[in-house]
């Protein structure tokens, strides 16, 4: 028995789908169906191409290196037929993308026209969060792609940088900064602060910059909603620290002091991350992600990024 192109679709589909059941429904087969494929070419071949969990199925080391090899394989299938009969097949299927609230609301829009335009055969699937939802769903294979922030510019596998951003206070702390555009760190140890929980990025950079220089932020609720942190803040019962970019999209202008934060400044780093860290993502993927680094750099030009510094 030989493998064929077939088994190695399926093998494909089940490592993207990261379950056996998702994989199951994309083939529009039965589970127990898809289970007995991969127990087959596993019996076939003679090792273990798959470890079964509760969270779902992962490739071992040698499932990693046939699902790398399969796809240019199946490519490479794809290609040759489409060339001897002339019909070359347009990029297609379903991509989800998780973003942070702060990133989705100028991105989310660009990148769907974007979408839609260049590959129309493509079907997103949104998610919208605060960052540490978003990082729980790309670790457990419910996304292809999600925007990622780190505090420094470090290269990481799977992951291209996307651009860099200070970080503001957002509302009017009593009593007010004499100066109107900048606030200290330090003199925000006594400013009643809202921030999202402890699982978000932000919030473990803002804690880890208040520690940095002996200082603990008089943190006075958590909030994991950005609509209702800018609320607070234009309510003035509390400040928070946000982006200059989610103001100038959420707040009222008339409303909402924004300071930039210095001595020192408080900066973090966005990366769009893959969930395929050990190989090269589906075609769909890889195209989503191309449109998401040249989404960021048009609304960058256009000015309708305010506040984000392209890496």
């Amino acid at each position: 028995m030989s493998v064929d192109v077939a088994q190695l679709r399926d093998f494909i589909a089940v490592v993207d789908a990261g379950s056996l059941s998702r994989a199951a429904g994309a083939l529009h087969v039965s589970q127990p169906a898809i289970s007995q494929r991969m127990a087959q070419l596993e019996a076939h071949l003679g090792v273990r191409l798959l470890d079964r969990g509760p969270r779902g199925v992962r490739p071992t080391s040698r499932g990693l290196t046939l699902y790398r090899d399969a796809q240019q394989l199946v490519r490479q299938f794809d290609r040759l037929a489409q060339d001897i009969t002339g019909a070359r097949q347009p990029v297609h299927g379903p991509v989800a993308i998780g973003l942070p609230t702060t990133v989705a609301a100028p991105l989310a829009p660009a990148l769907f026209s974007w979408v839609r335009a260049h590959y129309p055969d493509v079907h997103l699937q949104l998610f919208e969060s605060m960052s540490g939802y978003v990082h729980e769903l790309l670790l457990a294979g419910r996304l292809d792609l999600a925007a990622v922030f780190r505090e420094d510019d470090s290269p990481r596998t799977g992951e291209l940088p996307l651009y860099s951003e200070e970080l503001y206070l957002i509302g009017d702390p009593d009593p007010a900064p004499a100066n109107p555009d900048e606030v200290s760190l330090r003199d925000l140890s006594e400013v009643p602060l809202v921030t999202p929980g402890v699982r978000s990025n932000l919030r473990a950079l803002v804690d880890r910059a208040f520690a940095a220089h002996g200082l603990e932020p008089r943190n006075v609720g958590d909030v994991e909603s950005l609509g209702t942190l800018i609320r607070i803040a234009e309510s003035g019962e509390a400040c928070t620290i946000l982006p200059r970019s989610v103001a100038a999209v959420h707040g009222t202008r008339d409303r909402l002091a924004v300071r930039r934060i210095v001595d020192p400044s408080l900066r973090r780093h966005i990366a769009v991350r893959t969930a395929t860290d050990g190989y090269e993502p589906r075609e769909a993927v890889v195209a989503v992600r191309r449109g998401i680094v040249e989404v960021t750099r048009e609304l960058a030009a256009s000015g309708r990024w305010p506040g984000i510094h392209l890496t």
